[in-house]
Formats: structure tokens, sequence, C-alpha cells
């Protein structure tokens, strides 16, 4: 590692770009929320206050935050507050069932909490009890257990604001995210400064943004795609405009009231908008740029989303979690690059700067243009690994001997892909059963094991049905030896996982076909589901 990457400075820190602005353009807007306008002195106020009170409560920084606030004010200052403190935020998801929320809380070893009002009012005893943790709730103070300490930010203004943000390692951990782990656990993704400092630089150098942009912030503070909403505006100076949960589902109106410039989520927008109606031509002439995420985006979606954004680079970005956010991208043209198969996707592309990306074979060999394996990445956008799991983090990382490079460390994807002869990669499909559906990212074999908790069965086989041209439209299961109904078996796995998990359709059997060797005979249910489909 060289002596910039140990380099402990402020710089480093990743809301030390928003301080910047608020130093030189304090009038300028940072963020549009809820109807309301914030400028980048506005909302700093606010950020050197609640700062301040978390370094007068945990000196030695470092420490884990987590954030139980969504689309509110109160949930952009937590964030930059956490991480101009020289602390990593976890962000936390009101909408989750409260004991996946609590297994989070606990593998993230989070040590306060930062809530907004509807967050505050989720940390009940379910959640709480037991766990030794300070709630610092932006609302009304409250305490519902009696076993943690309440603090308002009231409480936090009698602390001298931190008026800079706090010197950072680039090693250090900026944020943790989780996503599906095949356990039954979620598994957690830690970033650091460094990370995320090289991505924000990568997409400065792909995309050129500037400081009168407008950006969209689609995305929940618990999917990484958010940090290219917040931070790449914050880089250059530019507004985040928090798009409101009543326009989640069609926000062309949006777009336009905002007048966006950069708009960034899943392609399951572009669906919507069109059975909707509302995806007209020329209907978003404001968008210079529009990237989507988090599932294969189809070549048709892609033209119709060009047709009513004219003016807009439309890219289709490629990156899981592991490697902070996006690594490729492939720009949408009416030549653009898709599979030579009838899936019609547009290719992921090219890396980024300073990203490396290969094909691997069974054997972690690396592969020649046009041969077909597995997607691997290196660079200093891949994060250190599993938070607090070794044995995985070794399987999923591992340091391979590269013609160029030589010993490098890769993260292996379990995506499909290949090369092409023009150097643009292709994805073309998972090696496991880990599946995108509306871009959240699930891990089938984890799905069923809350279905057999729930079912007290082992009788249950999950499938990615149907689809549509090759892209996931939901969950179907098939549970044998089951003494719930459908609704019973739905408020019970209401309770153990979040409802995009939770399969859309039960087949109940008297039993699962097994094959020669016992297992479940998943061939056979999938001939079945096809067969029916007919």
């Amino acid at each position: 590692m060289t002596k910039f990457q140990h380099e402990i400075a402020p710089q480093n820190n990743l809301s030390f770009d928003f301080y910047r602005h608020a130093q030189s353009r304090p009038e300028q807007m940072a963020l549009w929320v809820d109807g309301r306008a914030w400028s980048y002195a506005e909302l700093a106020e606010q950020v050197t206050t609640l700062a301040g009170g978390l370094i007068s409560r945990f000196p030695d920084a470092g420490v884990n935050i987590g954030i139980m606030a969504n689309r509110s004010v109160e949930a952009y200052v937590a964030l930059l507050a956490v991480l101009w403190s020289g602390n990593a935020y976890v962000p936390l998801n009101p909408k989750l069932p409260k004991s996946y929320l609590r297994t989070m809380i606990e593998r993230a070893e989070v040590i306060d909490i930062l809530a907004d009002q509807p967050g505050s009012s989720l940390l009940d005893s379910k959640l709480m009890d037991g766990l030794s943790l300070d709630i610092l709730s932006q609302a009304k103070a409250h305490n519902p257990t009696g076993k943690a300490s309440s603090v308002t930010t009231n409480d936090l203004a009698a602390a001298r604001p931190l008026t800079a943000p706090a010197a950072v390692s680039s090693e250090q951990t900026a944020y943790l995210m989780f996503t599906s782990g095949s356990t039954g656990n979620p598994k957690g993704i830690a970033a650091t400064f460094g990370n995320v400092g090289h991505f924000l630089k990568a997409t400065q150098e792909r995309y050129q943004l500037v400081a009168e942009d407008r950006f969209s912030q689609y995305n929940d503070l618990t999917w990484d795609p958010s940090i290219f909403d917040l931070f790449s505006a914050w880089k250059v100076g530019a507004s985040v405009h928090v798009v409101p949960e009543t326009q989640m589902f069609a926000p062309a109106h949006f777009i336009r009231a905002q007048k966006l410039s950069v708009w960034y989520s899943g392609p399951i927008v572009i669906s919507l908008l069109q059975k909707m109606r509302q995806l007209r031509a020329e209907s978003l002439p404001t968008l210079k740029l529009s990237l989507f995420v988090g599932e294969p985006l189809l070549k048709d979606a892609a033209e119709a989303w060009q047709a009513a954004a004219p003016q807009s680079l439309v890219e289709n970005v490629y990156g899981p979690t592991e490697t902070t956010v996006v690594c490729t991208g492939q720009p949408y043209t009416r030549t653009s690059a898709c599979l030579t198969s009838q899936r019609g996707y547009m290719a992921i592309g090219t890396p980024y700067s300073g990203c490396h990306v290969e094909i691997v074979d069974s054997q972690n060999n690396f592969l020649s243009a046009e041969d077909v394996g597995e997607i691997a990445i290196a660079g200093p956008i891949v994060t250190p690994g599993y938070w607090r799991d070794p044995q995985l983090t070794a399987q999923a990382f591992p340091t391979l001997e590269h013609p160029q490079l030589g010993q490098t460390r890769w993260y292996l994807t379990g995506d499909i892909g290949k090369r092409d002869a023009d150097g643009i990669f292709h994805f073309l499909g998972r090696r496991d059963n880990q599946i995108k559906l509306r871009s959240l990212r699930i891990e089938l074999e984890e799905v069923e094991h809350h279905l057999r908790t729930a079912t007290k069965s082992n009788e249950v086989a999950v499938f990615a049905w149907p689809l549509e041209n090759g892209v996931t439209q939901g969950l179907l299961a098939f549970i044998g030896s089951c003494e719930l109904d459908n609704s019973s078996l739905r408020r019970a796995l209401s309770l153990q996982m979040p409802s995009y998990m939770i399969p859309a359709q039960f087949r109940f059997l008297p039993a699962l076909p097994r094959n020669a060797n016992g297992k479940i005979d998943r061939k056979a249910l999938r001939t079945q589901l096809e067969r029916d489909a007919r």
C-alpha cells in the first residue's frame, strides 16, 4: 500500500467536498427534500451541531452508527454528521421487519442509532430489548425500553460544533451495507473512505458533472447507488433532489418539475412509466445523464428512455456492492452492443478508470475474449470483504496471479459473462441462485431458509418466476407437507424477511419430487413451470 493510502487527512472524509462548498458557495442549494430547499450553509449548520455532539460522545471515532431515517432532512443531516465526525454509517430501512433489522444492528455492532420521527417510533422493545445502545433521535425523545438512553439533537446542541470534517484514514470504514445472505442472515459489506473516493474520482472523470447539475435521489440509502446520488453531486457543488415516496412509481412529473439533469435508478422505472403511458417522446427534456443499474437493461427500454430524454446520455452501469457501487458502463446508441442471444440486453460495457475486469474459469484462470466464465473485478474500488466473516471473504476475494497486474486481489462476482473482441463486457446470468428482482438482490437460498423456518418443513424450493425476456418478474415457491394456508404463511414470512423477498406465488404439493440422490428434483419442478406456461 502506498503512503497516500495510509494518510490520515480531512480530505479523505466523504463530507469534505460538502464542507468546501459550504464555505465557498454557502447559498447554493445542496438538497431539496419534502417540499423545501436547503442551502449548503443551512445544512452545514445542522451537520456541524450533530457532528460535534457525536464527537463529544465518541472522541475516538471510528464507530458504527445506525441511521433509522428515510427521505427526510434528518436522514441526510445524520448521514453527513456521522461521516463528518469520522464514523461509519449503517443505513437501516424502516420498512424491514424488526427481526431483520435487529440482526443487522447486532451484526454491524451498531453503537448508536440516529432516527427521524417515523424511525424513532419503530424503536420499540421488540427491536431494542437487550441491546446496549444509545438512541440519538433527531425528533422527540423516545425511550421505549428503559434499557437504552435517549438523546435528542437539542441535547447535543450544548456540545461544541465540529466546524470541519474529522481527519480519517482512507482505509477506515465509511459505511456498512447489507445484502441478502444464503444462510438466512444478511451479509455486511464495509466500504472504506478510500474505496468511495476512488469511485467518485472515476465517476467524475467519466461524466464531467458540474455545479449546475440537479441530481435525483431515488435510491434508498440502504442501496449503494445512493452514494452516487449524494456524493457525486456534493463533490461538484450540485444539488440533490429527493423523490417523494408518493412519486416513486411515476417520477416523470418530478423530473420535469425539479428540472433534473441527472437520473439514476433501476430499469423498473422505465417499465412503470411505459405502463402508465408517461414516457412520451421528448417528455424529459432537462436530463443530460441517465444511469440504470441493478438488473439487465433491455435495449428497447433504453431506446424508449432515450426518446423521452433526447439530450441525455443513457448508460447501463454494472457493479456489485462489494465493488463500491458500479465499475463498468455501456452507453446507449442505436448501434449499442447487445448480446447476440434473444435476450436483447444492453452490454455492461467497459471498466471505469482504475477498475480491472476479467473473465475467469472455475479454476480462476483468466480467459480470452469471447470465452464465457465468471466476471472478476480488481482495483481500488474492491472493498475489504464481508464484515466479520473472514471465511466467506477468503472465498470471494482471492489473490490471483494476473499476466499484467501480477499478484492482485480480485472479487469473484458470481456473475457469468464474457468480453467480446472489442473489449466490451456482457452479463449472461448468475453462477448461483442469486437473482435481481426490481433492482433488489436476493439469494434464493435465503428465501428458502425462511420458508423452512415458517413451514417447519424441508420441502421447499424457490424459483425466479415468471421471466420476461430473461428478466425476473417475481418469485414462486413450491412447498410440500405444509399445514399453513396461503395467508397464514404470508403473515409468518412478513415477520422474518423483507416484503420484496416473499414469493408472489405459492404452490402447495403433498410432497416435492426427488432425484436419484434423494435431493429435491428442481429440474422436474422447473419443467412443470415451463409446461404450465405454454
